[in-house]
């Protein structure tokens, strides 16, 4: 297989972290060429040399998709010498297995496009109308093949990626819009972990089951930020990611440890399986009744 990635990168602080240098090193291992787009200038670009084919670092609002679309188009008359097309961003640390395991793996499922996780739900074009019922492949890791990227029809679907007002609009129209354009044109999919139907989001909810089970490689850094305190705990992450290097991961305070830890763990399991309704009201009452049990 002939593999390009295309990797989207966003810093407040316009830099490449080394978390991410660290996912580029894993990531072209199972590729030939990395296009690095990042949605502003970068400060220190030549921490990519010897890794990225191409940097791309021009200031957009589109976030991860709008970079997906810079580097897609920068290759669009080249892509015909490739096999697989890997969009993929730096919102997780990781991998913490081999990729080269994971499309080993993925190399034998009968499909044209996957994903690591799907998301089993997502926002109604009316984003008043929260939840609505719709499997989708999440965009922080895509892999399509060639009887897919070379399609006029996905051409015009990345061009058509502009500035959305609402980020949740981001995810109607390019997350969940991508995985229903390409089932509606007869393409099929699968995703590397298969597990938790009935929740949302497992990325956050079972991030833990999931690294234990299924062998998930990543870790959204949204769990590390300590922005989902009232649904889940990553206390005692370490634990798990014995093979990664943990200087990379940065935490903006100490996890608090008022609650032991077995109880908590105990708490957003339930929780983390309860339907998003009697999860939100549970939340605010985390915030707002219990904080010590928070993160």
């Amino acid at each position: 297989m002939k593999r390009i990635a295309f990797f989207a990168h966003y810093d407040k602080d316009f830099i490449v972290d080394d978390y991410v240098i660290y996912y580029i090193k894993e990531l072209k291992k199972v590729c030939d060429t990395l296009v690095f787009v990042s949605c502003n200038k970068i400060k220190n670009p030549e921490v990519l040399s010897g890794l990225a084919d191409l940097i791309i670092d021009e200031k957009h609002d589109e976030y991860d998709f709008g970079s997906y679309k810079r580097g897609f188009l920068s290759y669009k008359d080249k892509l015909s010498d490739y096999d697989e097309v890997i969009f993929a961003n730096d919102s997780c640390y990781g991998p913490f297995h081999p990729l080269e395991k994971v499309f080993e793996e993925m190399d034998n499922k009968d499909c044209d496009f996957w994903g690591i996780t799907k998301n089993n739900f997502g926002y109604h074009q009316n984003i008043r109308h929260f939840f609505v019922k719709c499997t989708h492949i999440q965009s922080y890791f895509v892999v399509l093949k060639k009887n897919i990227f070379t399609k006029e029809f996905f051409l015009k679907f990345m061009q058509s990626i502009t500035h959305q007002d609402n980020k949740k609009l981001i995810i109607i129209n390019y997350e969940m819009g991508l995985t229903k354009l390409l089932v509606e044109n007869g393409y099929k999919y699968k995703t590397f972990v298969n597990a938790y139907e009935n929740i949302n989001n497992i990325t956050i909810l079972k991030w833990r089951q999931i690294i234990e089970n299924y062998n998930m490689p990543f870790m959204k850094k949204s769990l590390f930020d300590l922005r989902n305190t009232d649904s889940t705990t990553i206390e005692n992450y370490e634990l798990l990611l014995k093979d990664y290097p943990q200087n990379l991961i940065k935490l903006p305070r100490e996890i608090s440890k008022k609650t032991p830890f077995l109880i908590k763990k105990f708490i957003f399991d339930v929780l983390g399986s309860l339907p998003f309704s009697l999860r939100k009201i549970f939340a605010i009452m985390i915030n707002n009744l219990f904080p010590f049990i928070k993160d």
